[in-house]
Order: C-alpha cells, then structure tokens, then sequence
C-alpha cells in the first residue's frame, strides 16, 4: 500500500472529544471536539470505530469526523484498505490507530485542504474494548515551535464495528425531477465586518470535478433567477453581493468565489475557507447550511457566512455526468507491505527512475523557488497572472508526460490543477501574488534527492 501524505498549511490540531455511547446499529456517535488551525475551529460532533487488518496485523481504527460516517463510506474506507490502497477521508477528520491489544500506534489528520500524517511522532494513548464499544484516548503534545506546528488531546467512547461487518447502506438516491420547493435562504454575510443580505440561492449541476458529479450555488444579493449563467456573472458583481460554491453531492466544497462591496479585492476565492453541514441532496433538492465558523481573512480582507438553505435540483443532464472512472483489477503487486515512514525521514523514498523535483516543468520566469523535502512541497513565484500561469504550467507539463487528473478549476483569483504521470501525482494551486502569481505544488511519487 502506498502511504499518501502532505501538508498544505500549517495545522494545529488541538481538542479533546469526550464521546456518547450510542446502540450498535447506529454506527457513528455523538462527538465534542475539535481540529484548530490558525486560530480556526473545525468541529468533530461524530466518532466510529471498527476493526481491520494492515500489514498483516489486526488493528481498530477510530474516527473522530465533522460528519457521520454513512454505511457506503466505511464500505469504501474496508475496501481500500483490503486491496492495499490509501483511503480517503471527508474532512474535517481525525483518524486514530491502535494494535488489537490497545497499544497506539499511529495518527493522521485532514481539515479544510489540508492533510497530515500518517506518523507517530510523540503522541500516546490507549484503547480498551468494552463489549461493542471502543473506550480510551490520545494525546499528541503541542509542537508549537515546529515549522509546521500541530497538537490534539482527544477522548473518546463510541461504537465499534467488528472485522468483516459494516453499517447498513443506504439506498441509491432515485433520480427524478426537481422537487416543487421554494428556493429559501437565511443568515449572515459579511465583509470587513459589514453585513450583507443575501436574498436568493439556486442550484445548478455543472462540469464534473476530480471525475465526480459535481454542483454549483449561487447565492446573491438580487435576483438572478432569469439569468442563463448566474454562477458567472455573480462572480463579476452582476447580482451585488455574492457567494458561488462548487461542491460534490456528499457537500465537499472544492470551490468558493466571494463577492462583497466591503471588500477591497473584489471576487477573490477563498478555497478550504468555507464548509457545508448537514448537506443533503435528495428528493430533488439540495439542503443544508454554509458556514465558515467565524471571520476568515483572505488578501487582507474578511469574510464570514453562516446560512442556511434550500433549493430544487433534478437529475444530472446527460452532459454533466462524468465519464466511466472504473479501473482495471490490478494483475499484480511487489509487495503488500505497508511502509510506514519514521519521523525522522521524508514520508515516501521515491524509485531510481522516478522524475526530480527539480525538472519538474514550471513557468519560464519562476522564481523564489521553496523545496520542502518532508512533505513533498514545492512553491515559487510568476510575474504573469493566474490564468497565465495556468496556461503555460499545463502546456509545459503535458509536454512531459503529465495528463489531467480530473477537471481544472480556473479563476482569475484561485486555480487547482491536478496532474498524474504513472504513480506521481501534482495538485497545483495557483493564487495572485502582489507581483503576479503565487504557485504552491503538492507532489507526490518524486525523486527528492539532491542532483
């Protein structure tokens, strides 16, 4: 299994989670705790814990999670992990592992963009089991002075789902027309502590990103209703103030575009700033609330959202759906081993025959280059703009190999490409830079070793 890792932002995680028990078909239980990074709370109000096999060891894992894990998610988590692939987790998330007997062994981490772990490091904690409940607690003390400084201490109580079992699926949503509702929200938005109405929300399917269904809404402070492409022309002020939010039918948000006349910096995107809770869409209507948990700073300006919303959406068109995304069994694997990286060494040694980070295709005028070998990092600076900048690292890069990993997401405030070549992978974010742009990579299946 190969270990993906990297780290975005600086993270702090600091919390503690005292856990309710809940009957066993139930799954997930009732959590408090919290990530904090930069100050900002991510709440963790669920927690799971259910048995499994790495390396050929029974383990348990625990999950604290800002949303309940559904039966079909834990199914996708057991199947990765039976087939020796690196799961993936909604964020905000806390993922705990411990030894059948209770000995921790591991932990790893997501909010917002940003992953961390797995690792070690000087966490402790313990675990025992108490009928069908997991019962301990982990502590990881704060590395303040760390370039990327991290912490938690969590407790927690909760439900445990044995070896070979799951929790009930539930069944595929029907699609259908859109359901005969009024389009409502309610709330507060604000812009350097200003407050403006948003009035109308709609919601739309659009191109698929990272090869899934994904959908777009558009709240605004006038009527938009009659306009043919309302998620454009609000990010340009055409409807006042305005939010444009992409995201998947789980509520990941993968894109935010905010508009305020507060603001100095007019339409910028505020990606990782921003989630969704208790976001459904069933029946055809999508439902639920935005929040960003407090005032976010962004370019020097602020915004915060906390609404709530409803608006009707039916079946995908046939020109929204994302192609068959289905892989090959594999043939064959080297080694069903899992590496687990020391604290000490970079997450991943990369193969002899592996690209350097170093020829990695950049813009013909970057500059201020940053190498972060522990986390596989890379960042520089253009004087072109975003979408220059865009242009020039997709052309360079497929000249070299890399193909589209999914769909790109390019505005003139915020981009994210996502590339692949054999086993490496790039996620590029590319935001303007006071003297142009500002690129940050996270790579993953390069050589870092020095040339």
């Amino acid at each position: 299994m190969t270990t993906k890792s990297f780290l975005l932002t600086a993270l702090t995680l600091i919390g503690s989670a005292m856990l309710t028990a809940a009957a066993p078909t139930a799954g997930a239980t009732v959590a408090a705790g919290q990530f904090m990074e930069h100050g900002k709370n991510y709440p963790l109000p669920h927690s799971l814990a259910y048995q499994t096999t790495l390396d050929g060891d029974e383990k348990i894992i625990v999950l604290l999670t800002g949303k309940a894990v559904s039966g079909r998610k834990l199914k996708e988590i057991q199947d990765a992990e039976k087939a020796g692939e690196s799961a993936s987790f909604d964020r905000p998330y806390l993922r705990l592992e411990y030894t059948k007997a209770g000995e921790f062994t591991y932990w790893s981490a997501g909010a917002g963009p940003v992953t961390f772990g797995p690792g070690r490091h000087s966490a402790t904690g313990e675990l025992k089991l108490e009928g069908n409940h997991a019962i301990g607690k982990a502590t990881q003390p704060n590395e303040s002075s760390a370039a990327f400084p991290y912490g938690f201490d969590v407790h927690f109580d909760t439900t445990l789902v044995p070896a070979g079992q799951s929790l009930p699926t539930a069944p595929d949503k029907k699609p259908g027309p859109a359901a005969n509702v009024k389009p409502a929200v309610t709330g507060a938005f604000k812009g350097n502590g200003k407050e403006a109405k948003l009035n109308y929300v709609s919601a739309h399917w659009r191109e698929p990103f990272d090869d899934k269904p994904s959908i777009v809404l558009v709240f605004t402070e006038k009527d938009h209703s009659k306009d043919k492409k309302p998620d454009f022309n609000a990010g340009f002020g055409k409807f006042g103030s305005a939010l444009v939010i992409s995201l998947h039918e789980d509520g990941n948000i993968f894109g935010c575009e905010v508009v305020h006349p507060a603001h100095k910096h007019q339409g910028f995107s505020s990606l990782g700033q921003v989630k969704t809770n208790d976001f459904q869409f069933v029946d055809g209507k999508v439902e639920g609330e935005l929040t960003t948990d407090g005032s976010v700073e962004v370019f020097g300006d602020t915004w915060e959202a906390a609404l709530k919303f409803v608006a009707p959406l039916g079946e995908i068109p046939a020109e929204f759906q994302p192609a068959d995304t289905k892989k090959p069994a594999k043939i064959a694997a080297e080694s069903s081993a899992t590496v687990r990286p020391s604290d000490d060494e970079p997450i991943s040694k990369p193969a002899a025959n592996q690209l350097n980070v170093k020829d990695l295709a950049v813009t013909k005028d970057a500059s201020d280059f940053e190498y972060k070998a522990l986390v596989q990092h890379l960042s520089f600076k253009s004087k072109s703009g975003v979408k220059a900048v865009c242009a020039e690292l997709a052309k360079g890069l497929k000249a070299q190999g890399w193909t589209s990993d999914g769909s790109d997401l390019i505005t003139a405030n915020s981009s994210i490409l996502k590339r692949k070549r054999g086993e490496a992978t790039l996620t590029i974010f590319v935001k303007p830079d006071p003297a142009g742009s500002e690129v940050k990579m996270m790579t993953e299946g390069l050589a870092w070793d020095e040339k």
